[in-house]
């Protein structure tokens, strides 16, 4: 390909901006990338950039990747490849739309099967408005999210509902659900269990903490941007900066 294109990173984690930036240059010389770290900056380089393409990170700080289309304007909208490491929802929606996606890890063969797809929505002469529209109509369907966790201790059984979480801790390969019962380890994922709360009811506010939102008492400001957060129980953790969009 030696077309000159311009190409719009979005995604809050460096780490996955430099690997999408890695794959691009192998695959597309002539080729001008611009990198946005949350949803308003992407947004705004969207509107003042005017990129060929854009590779979309869905959970960013402030907008998520479908509140950036929504912002941009569906009509003006350029072609899209979300990436997403956790909704497999939004992924069964993607799938039946002229939009791509990518799934967290992916390979230099999966990206490129993407990037290609993305390069024929540039070229066709089909206005993706409606794909677009269909996409943030199932995504915007009601979403069930979990009330209750299984858990075990010894070989003993049994449900705590969700209801019941002061907050989520990351340890190792497992979560640690803290309640006023006790605590108790399930094996899961930070971003899975974050994703499968309900958002009205818990935050991430660290990449090691969910909060259960109405166990904050209150937060108070520590250095550098972020903040403690003591909950009703007497406990404190802490609340980064990174996160701080998606509670306040």
């Amino acid at each position: 390909m030696n077309e000159k294109l311009k190409i719009l990173v979005a995604d809050d984690e460096q780490p996955s901006r430099r690997k999408v930036i890695s794959f691009l240059k192998e695959l597309q010389k002539n080729v001008t990338i611009i990198e946005a770290e949350n949803g308003k900056e992407a947004i705004d380089k969207i509107k003042s950039e005017k990129p060929d393409l854009v590779l979309l990170d869905i959970q960013m700080p402030g907008f998520d990747g479908f509140t950036v289309i929504q912002n941009v304007g569906i009509d003006i909208m350029p072609p899209v490849v979300f990436i997403t490491a956790y909704d497999q929802y939004a992924i069964n929606a993607f799938e039946i739309n002229a939009v791509d996606y990518l799934l967290k890890p992916f390979d230099k063969n999966r990206f490129k099967k993407s990037f290609d797809r993305a390069i024929e929505h540039i070229h066709s002469k089909n206005k993706l408005g409606n794909d677009y529209k269909l996409l943030i109509e199932e995504i915007k369907k009601e979403k069930k999210y979990l009330d209750r966790f299984m858990v075990n201790i010894g070989s003993k059984y049994f449900f705590i509902n969700v209801n019941e979480i002061i907050y989520v801790s990351a340890e190792e390969k497992y979560i640690e659900l803290h309640t006023d019962k006790g605590k108790y380890l399930v094996r899961e994922t930070m971003n899975n269990t974050e994703e499968s709360l309900d958002p009205q009811k818990f935050a991430r506010i660290h990449r090691s903490y969910i909060v259960n939102i109405e166990q904050i008492k209150e937060m108070q400001p520590w250095s550098h941007g972020d903040y403690v957060v003591l909950l009703k129980n007497g406990e404190k953790i802490q609340m980064s900066r990174r996160f701080k969009d998606r509670l306040i």
